[in-house]
């Protein structure tokens, strides 16, 4: 078990780890000798989003450059920069007539002092209390003992009677050190306004602040021979190559109907986004919020009954927030599992959090069954691009998912093929026919360490359902595609293995966005549209434009309309487009928040009717896609889905109080990513 009391060194390794995002716990995996720091400290200039790092007695300079964040939900930005190395260095900037400002360098020892004190801040002071942080290799717990001591422990090692006070995001922590830190470096050093944070053990690590322009970067140096802008242009064809026969032409043969109405749907349906509304400004003011009742959910729920066709069934539910909830439960239902596993998942990853499930899955595929579909195009895409931390010291990751669950173990594999790049944006799991988890997470780095996400567990008769629905995918997915579909749709077989005996189950329902039914926007535009009391939205992906506009509808009728966006985004045009609507909801009087970080949560709360699962609020996700969410009007699950979320969401994210700032190509991109 890691842990040990906290002094200077250990306290200063594990809080520079996270402000730095490098975790450090040995003195392993030092940098090549022509890298390694030298006894004397850089001089470090700083300019317009640019630094220089030059060193006195050697031949070499970093650079480094980044964007500054657009939009801001916390104190200090926070942007992560890799820096270059310069073999043919510039001359030092001269003071008097260069625009490069000097940075002050802060010793190693100044800058262990300062950090200490900031995260003694942070700290709560009663026993038995701690701090849940994230840092580039994983996540830790920093608390204090019985006798009020501080300690440290990795997330898994967190004793069981710990109270977590306060999570902290890879960006909170950033944001919350620079500011518990700040009084005690400007008062040192009152004529500065930036410095450059240091401390060594085995690789350098850095942190440039700004106190003036409130900014917080990391620095990272650039591994020898990493070149991330060299095309591998056999690998890409081979892709090309693989999505054009792999995709379509086999795809046709083997699944000829699926392939056919799939791909017609697809056309249909894009050209339907055509004719979504058109986003308006507005001038006038809002009305102020009515305080109704909220709709009849008795009367809701009949009419989902008629006109989405979908059954109400029992289940007991249990959420999880984020991946350091998550993934250590999914890794005890792995261990546990005595039948089988069925894993139906979106993305699987080929990082090293990837792998350690692929790894726990081939260890079960020895004596128990063991399934996996996931979706080609999507996990090709997120295999090709880097994750935001660095991977574990040392690891490679696998030429082919798809190879490595293969190779050393029991585990069957069906990739979900894309005819007309249609995707399956599904993440269900299912343990032995008795559990099943629905949510938007899937297996890679993001998901464990990186994004803010939602998981859900549920047990008792509904699992049976979601069993059977994977079944059929399964066939689908086979060698005998089609065929085996009609087959496994007409066998009259019992999957069995569902608990019907469960406590606490409410009602659920399942809803789809499958070929020719969109279960899911139906639903969810029908109960915004008829909100009385409230709406509460949580979403990285708002594009679609019928979406937007209910939401302002219901606004403009006195609903209290509130709408949770990222601070940050994976995809950058659908960042520029996020903030385009979020200044058109704010128009129409909707309340907009900022989360620190990336969310990636999909999930809708209308007068206590809870909709979530793997459905974004864009055309993809509800046209297009194959999605699954869970559905329900329990008013005890009501209350747990708004405790458990959206108040902490509302409460760590900052609102958006005027304006932000956009320009045309803003605007371009919003209309061009529309359809999407």
């Amino acid at each position: 078990m890691y842990i040990r009391r906290v002094g200077m060194g250990a306290l200063t390794a594990l809080v520079f780890g996270a402000l730095a995002s490098v975790a450090a716990e040995s003195d392993s995996g030092q940098l090549p000798p022509e890298l390694r720091w030298t006894n004397s400290l850089p001089h470090a200039y700083a300019k317009n989003n640019r630094i220089r790092l030059f060193f006195s007695n050697e031949t070499f300079a970093f650079n480094g450059k980044w964007k500054r964040p657009r939009v801001h939900a916390q104190e200090f930005s926070y942007v992560g920069v890799t820096l270059k190395r310069d073999d043919s260095p510039p001359r030092l900037p001269s003071s008097s007539f260069s625009t490069w400002h000097e940075v002050r360098t802060l010793t190693i020892a100044e800058s262990e002092n300062f950090l200490l004190k900031a995260a003694s801040r942070l700290m709560p002071k009663e026993a038995g209390h701690g701090i849940y942080f994230q840092y580039a290799l994983g996540d830790a717990v920093l608390y204090r003992d019985a006798a009020g001591e501080m300690k440290l422990v990795r997330f898994e090692d967190k004793p069981a009677d710990v109270v977590i006070d306060r999570r902290y995001g890879r960006e909170e922590i950033t944001s919350a050190i620079a500011v518990a830190m700040e009084a005690d470096v400007r008062a040192a050093y009152p004529n500065d306004k930036r410095f450059l944070a240091l401390w060594v053990r085995g690789q350098p690590r850095m942190s440039y602040v700004d106190f003036e322009q409130r900014q917080a970067i990391i620095l990272l140096i650039e591994p020898p021979g990493h070149n991330p802008d060299r095309p591998v242009l056999g690998k890409n064809i081979k892709t090309l190559v693989s999505f054009a026969v792999i995709d379509h032409v086999f795809s046709f043969i083997k699944n000829p109907v699926s392939s056919s109405t799939r791909t017609v749907h697809q056309a249909l349906q894009w050209g339907a986004t055509i004719f979504e509304p058109r986003l308006i400004p507005r001038g006038s003011p809002a009305p102020l919020n009515t305080n109704a009742p909220g709709m009849d959910l008795a009367e809701w729920e009949k009419w989902l009954d008629k006109h989405t066709d979908t059954p109400r069934e029992r289940g007991a539910v249990r959420l999880f927030i984020n991946g350091e909830e998550f993934y250590p439960h999914l890794e005890r239902r792995i261990a546990e599992a005595q039948n089988r596993i069925n894993v139906h998942i979106c993305i699987f990853d080929r990082d090293d959090v990837a792998v350690q499930v692929a790894d726990w899955l081939k260890a079960r595929s020895t004596n128990i069954e063991v399934k996996v579909i996931y979706d080609r195009l999507n996990s090709r895409g997120a295999g090709a691009a880097a994750p935001a931390t660095p991977m574990a010291e040392g690891f490679v990751p696998p030429d082919s998912i798809d190879e490595y669950l293969r190779k050393g173990g029991r585990v069957h594999v069906h990739p979900q093929l894309n005819p007309g790049f249609s995707c399956d944006h599904s993440k269900i799991i299912l343990f032995d026919g008795r559990y099943a988890q629905i949510g938007g997470m899937n297996f890679g780095r993001e998901y464990r360490y990186e994004w803010h996400d939602l998981m859900a567990e549920v047990e008792g008769p509904v699992v049976a359902s979601i069993q059977r629905q994977f079944d059929k995918k399964w066939a689908q997915t086979s060698v005998w595609g089609d065929c085996g579909l009609a087959v496994e749709t007409l066998s009259k077989r019992n999957v069995g293995g569902a608990a019907t005996d469960v406590a606490d189950t409410i009602e659920l329902r399942r809803l789809y966005t499958k070929t020719f039914e969109r279960q899911i926007r139906r639903a969810e535009l029908s109960a915004i549209n008829r909100a009385k009391n409230y709406i509460f939205l949580e979403n990285a992906y708002l594009y679609s434009n019928d979406m937007v506009v209910a939401l302002t509808r219901a606004r403009l009728r006195g609903v209290d309309v509130r709408v949770i966006l990222p601070a940050e985004n994976d995809f950058g045009p659908g960042h520029a487009s996020n903030l385009v609507r979020a200044n058109y909801l704010r128009q129409h009087g909707v309340r907009v928040y900022l989360y620190p970080g990336m969310s990636h949560i999909k999930a809708l709360m209308v007068d206590d009717w809870v909709c979530f699962g793997s459905a974004n609020f864009d055309s993809l996700s509800l046209r297009l896609n194959r999605e699954c969410n869970l559905a329900t009007s329990d008013p005890r699950f009501a209350a747990e889905f708004r405790r458990r979320l959206f108040d902490p969401d509302f409460a760590r994210s900052r609102e958006v109080s005027s304006d932000i700032s956009v320009d045309f190509s803003d605007h371009l991109i919003n209309a061009l990513i529309t359809p999407l």
